[in-house]
């Protein structure tokens, strides 16, 4: 099985539904994860991602998590508006992507998703080494989300493992301080929706508030956003936007039935290299008390 691209018929029995947690596994699960393959190629750590903040923790967890004054910018731009697609377009596209390269991807997209695709590929910023796309084509019911979280929180996070987070009590931490007070340009990216009635929420102005320099899921950052209420806006229909890896944004529920195609566009200098399959769940829709189809 290709792990990057699947092409399948979508219709409303084949739709996958999944009782929502609320666990998220934005940017990596909390549950500890097996260990990689001895013969899966071990990941280059860039700048961009890498957990600077932890090198000042000893490894027998005898430092306390600090906090610091955290801004986030939150950039967020239409840079397009394409054609609303009907909604027989947008169920017979047809391809998922998961971690794809954009030319790859453009290759083997559907016509709804190449012509995105190629709205973007004019877009791009071009200081990045790689561009990656994600996509899934999902069928809601009023009320069911498009990811199993609707917590604020920020893309391409900066994820540390290992014995130092073991010893803070941890399987995993979000260098939250690395992310946004490096100085490193993070990862930028696209992101389209093909209608309204499940849209993203943006945060449209900067927000400062005191958070951990590491922390374990973004509960405590989604309790500060929603305490602070700044000014939020939903992704328009068949819109692309701009964010970047300090731009806050969350799920919301589907307001009414329907579907509905999401695209992101990564540029990013982390090379990724898939060695497992999650390509196969990735259009699955969280349903609060939902019984699995």
């Amino acid at each position: 099985m290709n792990l990057k691209h699947l092409r399948q018929e979508h219709t409303l029995d084949s739709q996958q539904i999944a009782p929502f947690t609320g666990e998220g596994a934005y940017h990596g699960s909390t549950r500890k994860r097996a260990a990689r393959s001895a013969s899966a190629p071990q990941p280059v750590v860039v700048e961009e991602m890498r957990p600077t903040t932890l090198d000042a923790y000893p490894l027998d967890g005898s430092r306390p998590i600090a906090e610091f004054e955290a801004t986030f910018p939150n950039l967020y731009t239409v840079e397009r508006v394409l054609p609303v697609p009907t909604q027989e377009e947008v169920r017979s596209d047809g391809v998922t992507l998961c971690w794809c390269p954009l030319e790859e991807a453009l290759e083997v997209a559907g016509p709804l998703t190449r012509r995105v695709l190629e709205a973007m590929k004019e877009l791009l910023i071009g200081d990045k080494r790689f561009v990656y796309v994600d996509s899934k084509i999902q069928y809601f019911e009023p009320g069911d989300v498009p990811v199993d979280s609707q917590h604020w929180h920020v893309d391409g996070s900066i994820v540390a493992r290992g014995p130092a987070v073991e010893a803070l009590g941890h399987n995993l931490l979000h260098d939250m301080k690395a992310r946004l007070a490096s100085g490193v340009v993070p990862p930028r990216y696209l992101a389209y929706q093909s209608s309204d009635h499940c849209a993203t929420l943006f945060a449209t102005s900067p927000v400062t508030m005191t958070l951990p320099e590491l922390i374990p899921n973004f509960d405590g950052l989604d309790a500060h956003i929603r305490a602070l209420s700044p000014p939020i806006v939903a992704q328009p229909a068949s819109s692309i936007v701009r964010t970047d890896g300090l731009s806050l944004h969350r799920a919301q529920a589907a307001s009414g039935a329907g579907w509905r195609l999401w695209v992101r566009c990564v540029e990013t200098d982390r090379e990724v290299l898939l060695d497992s399959s999650i390509i196969e769940c990735y259009g699955t829709v969280f349903r609060p008390s939902a019984v699995t189809r």
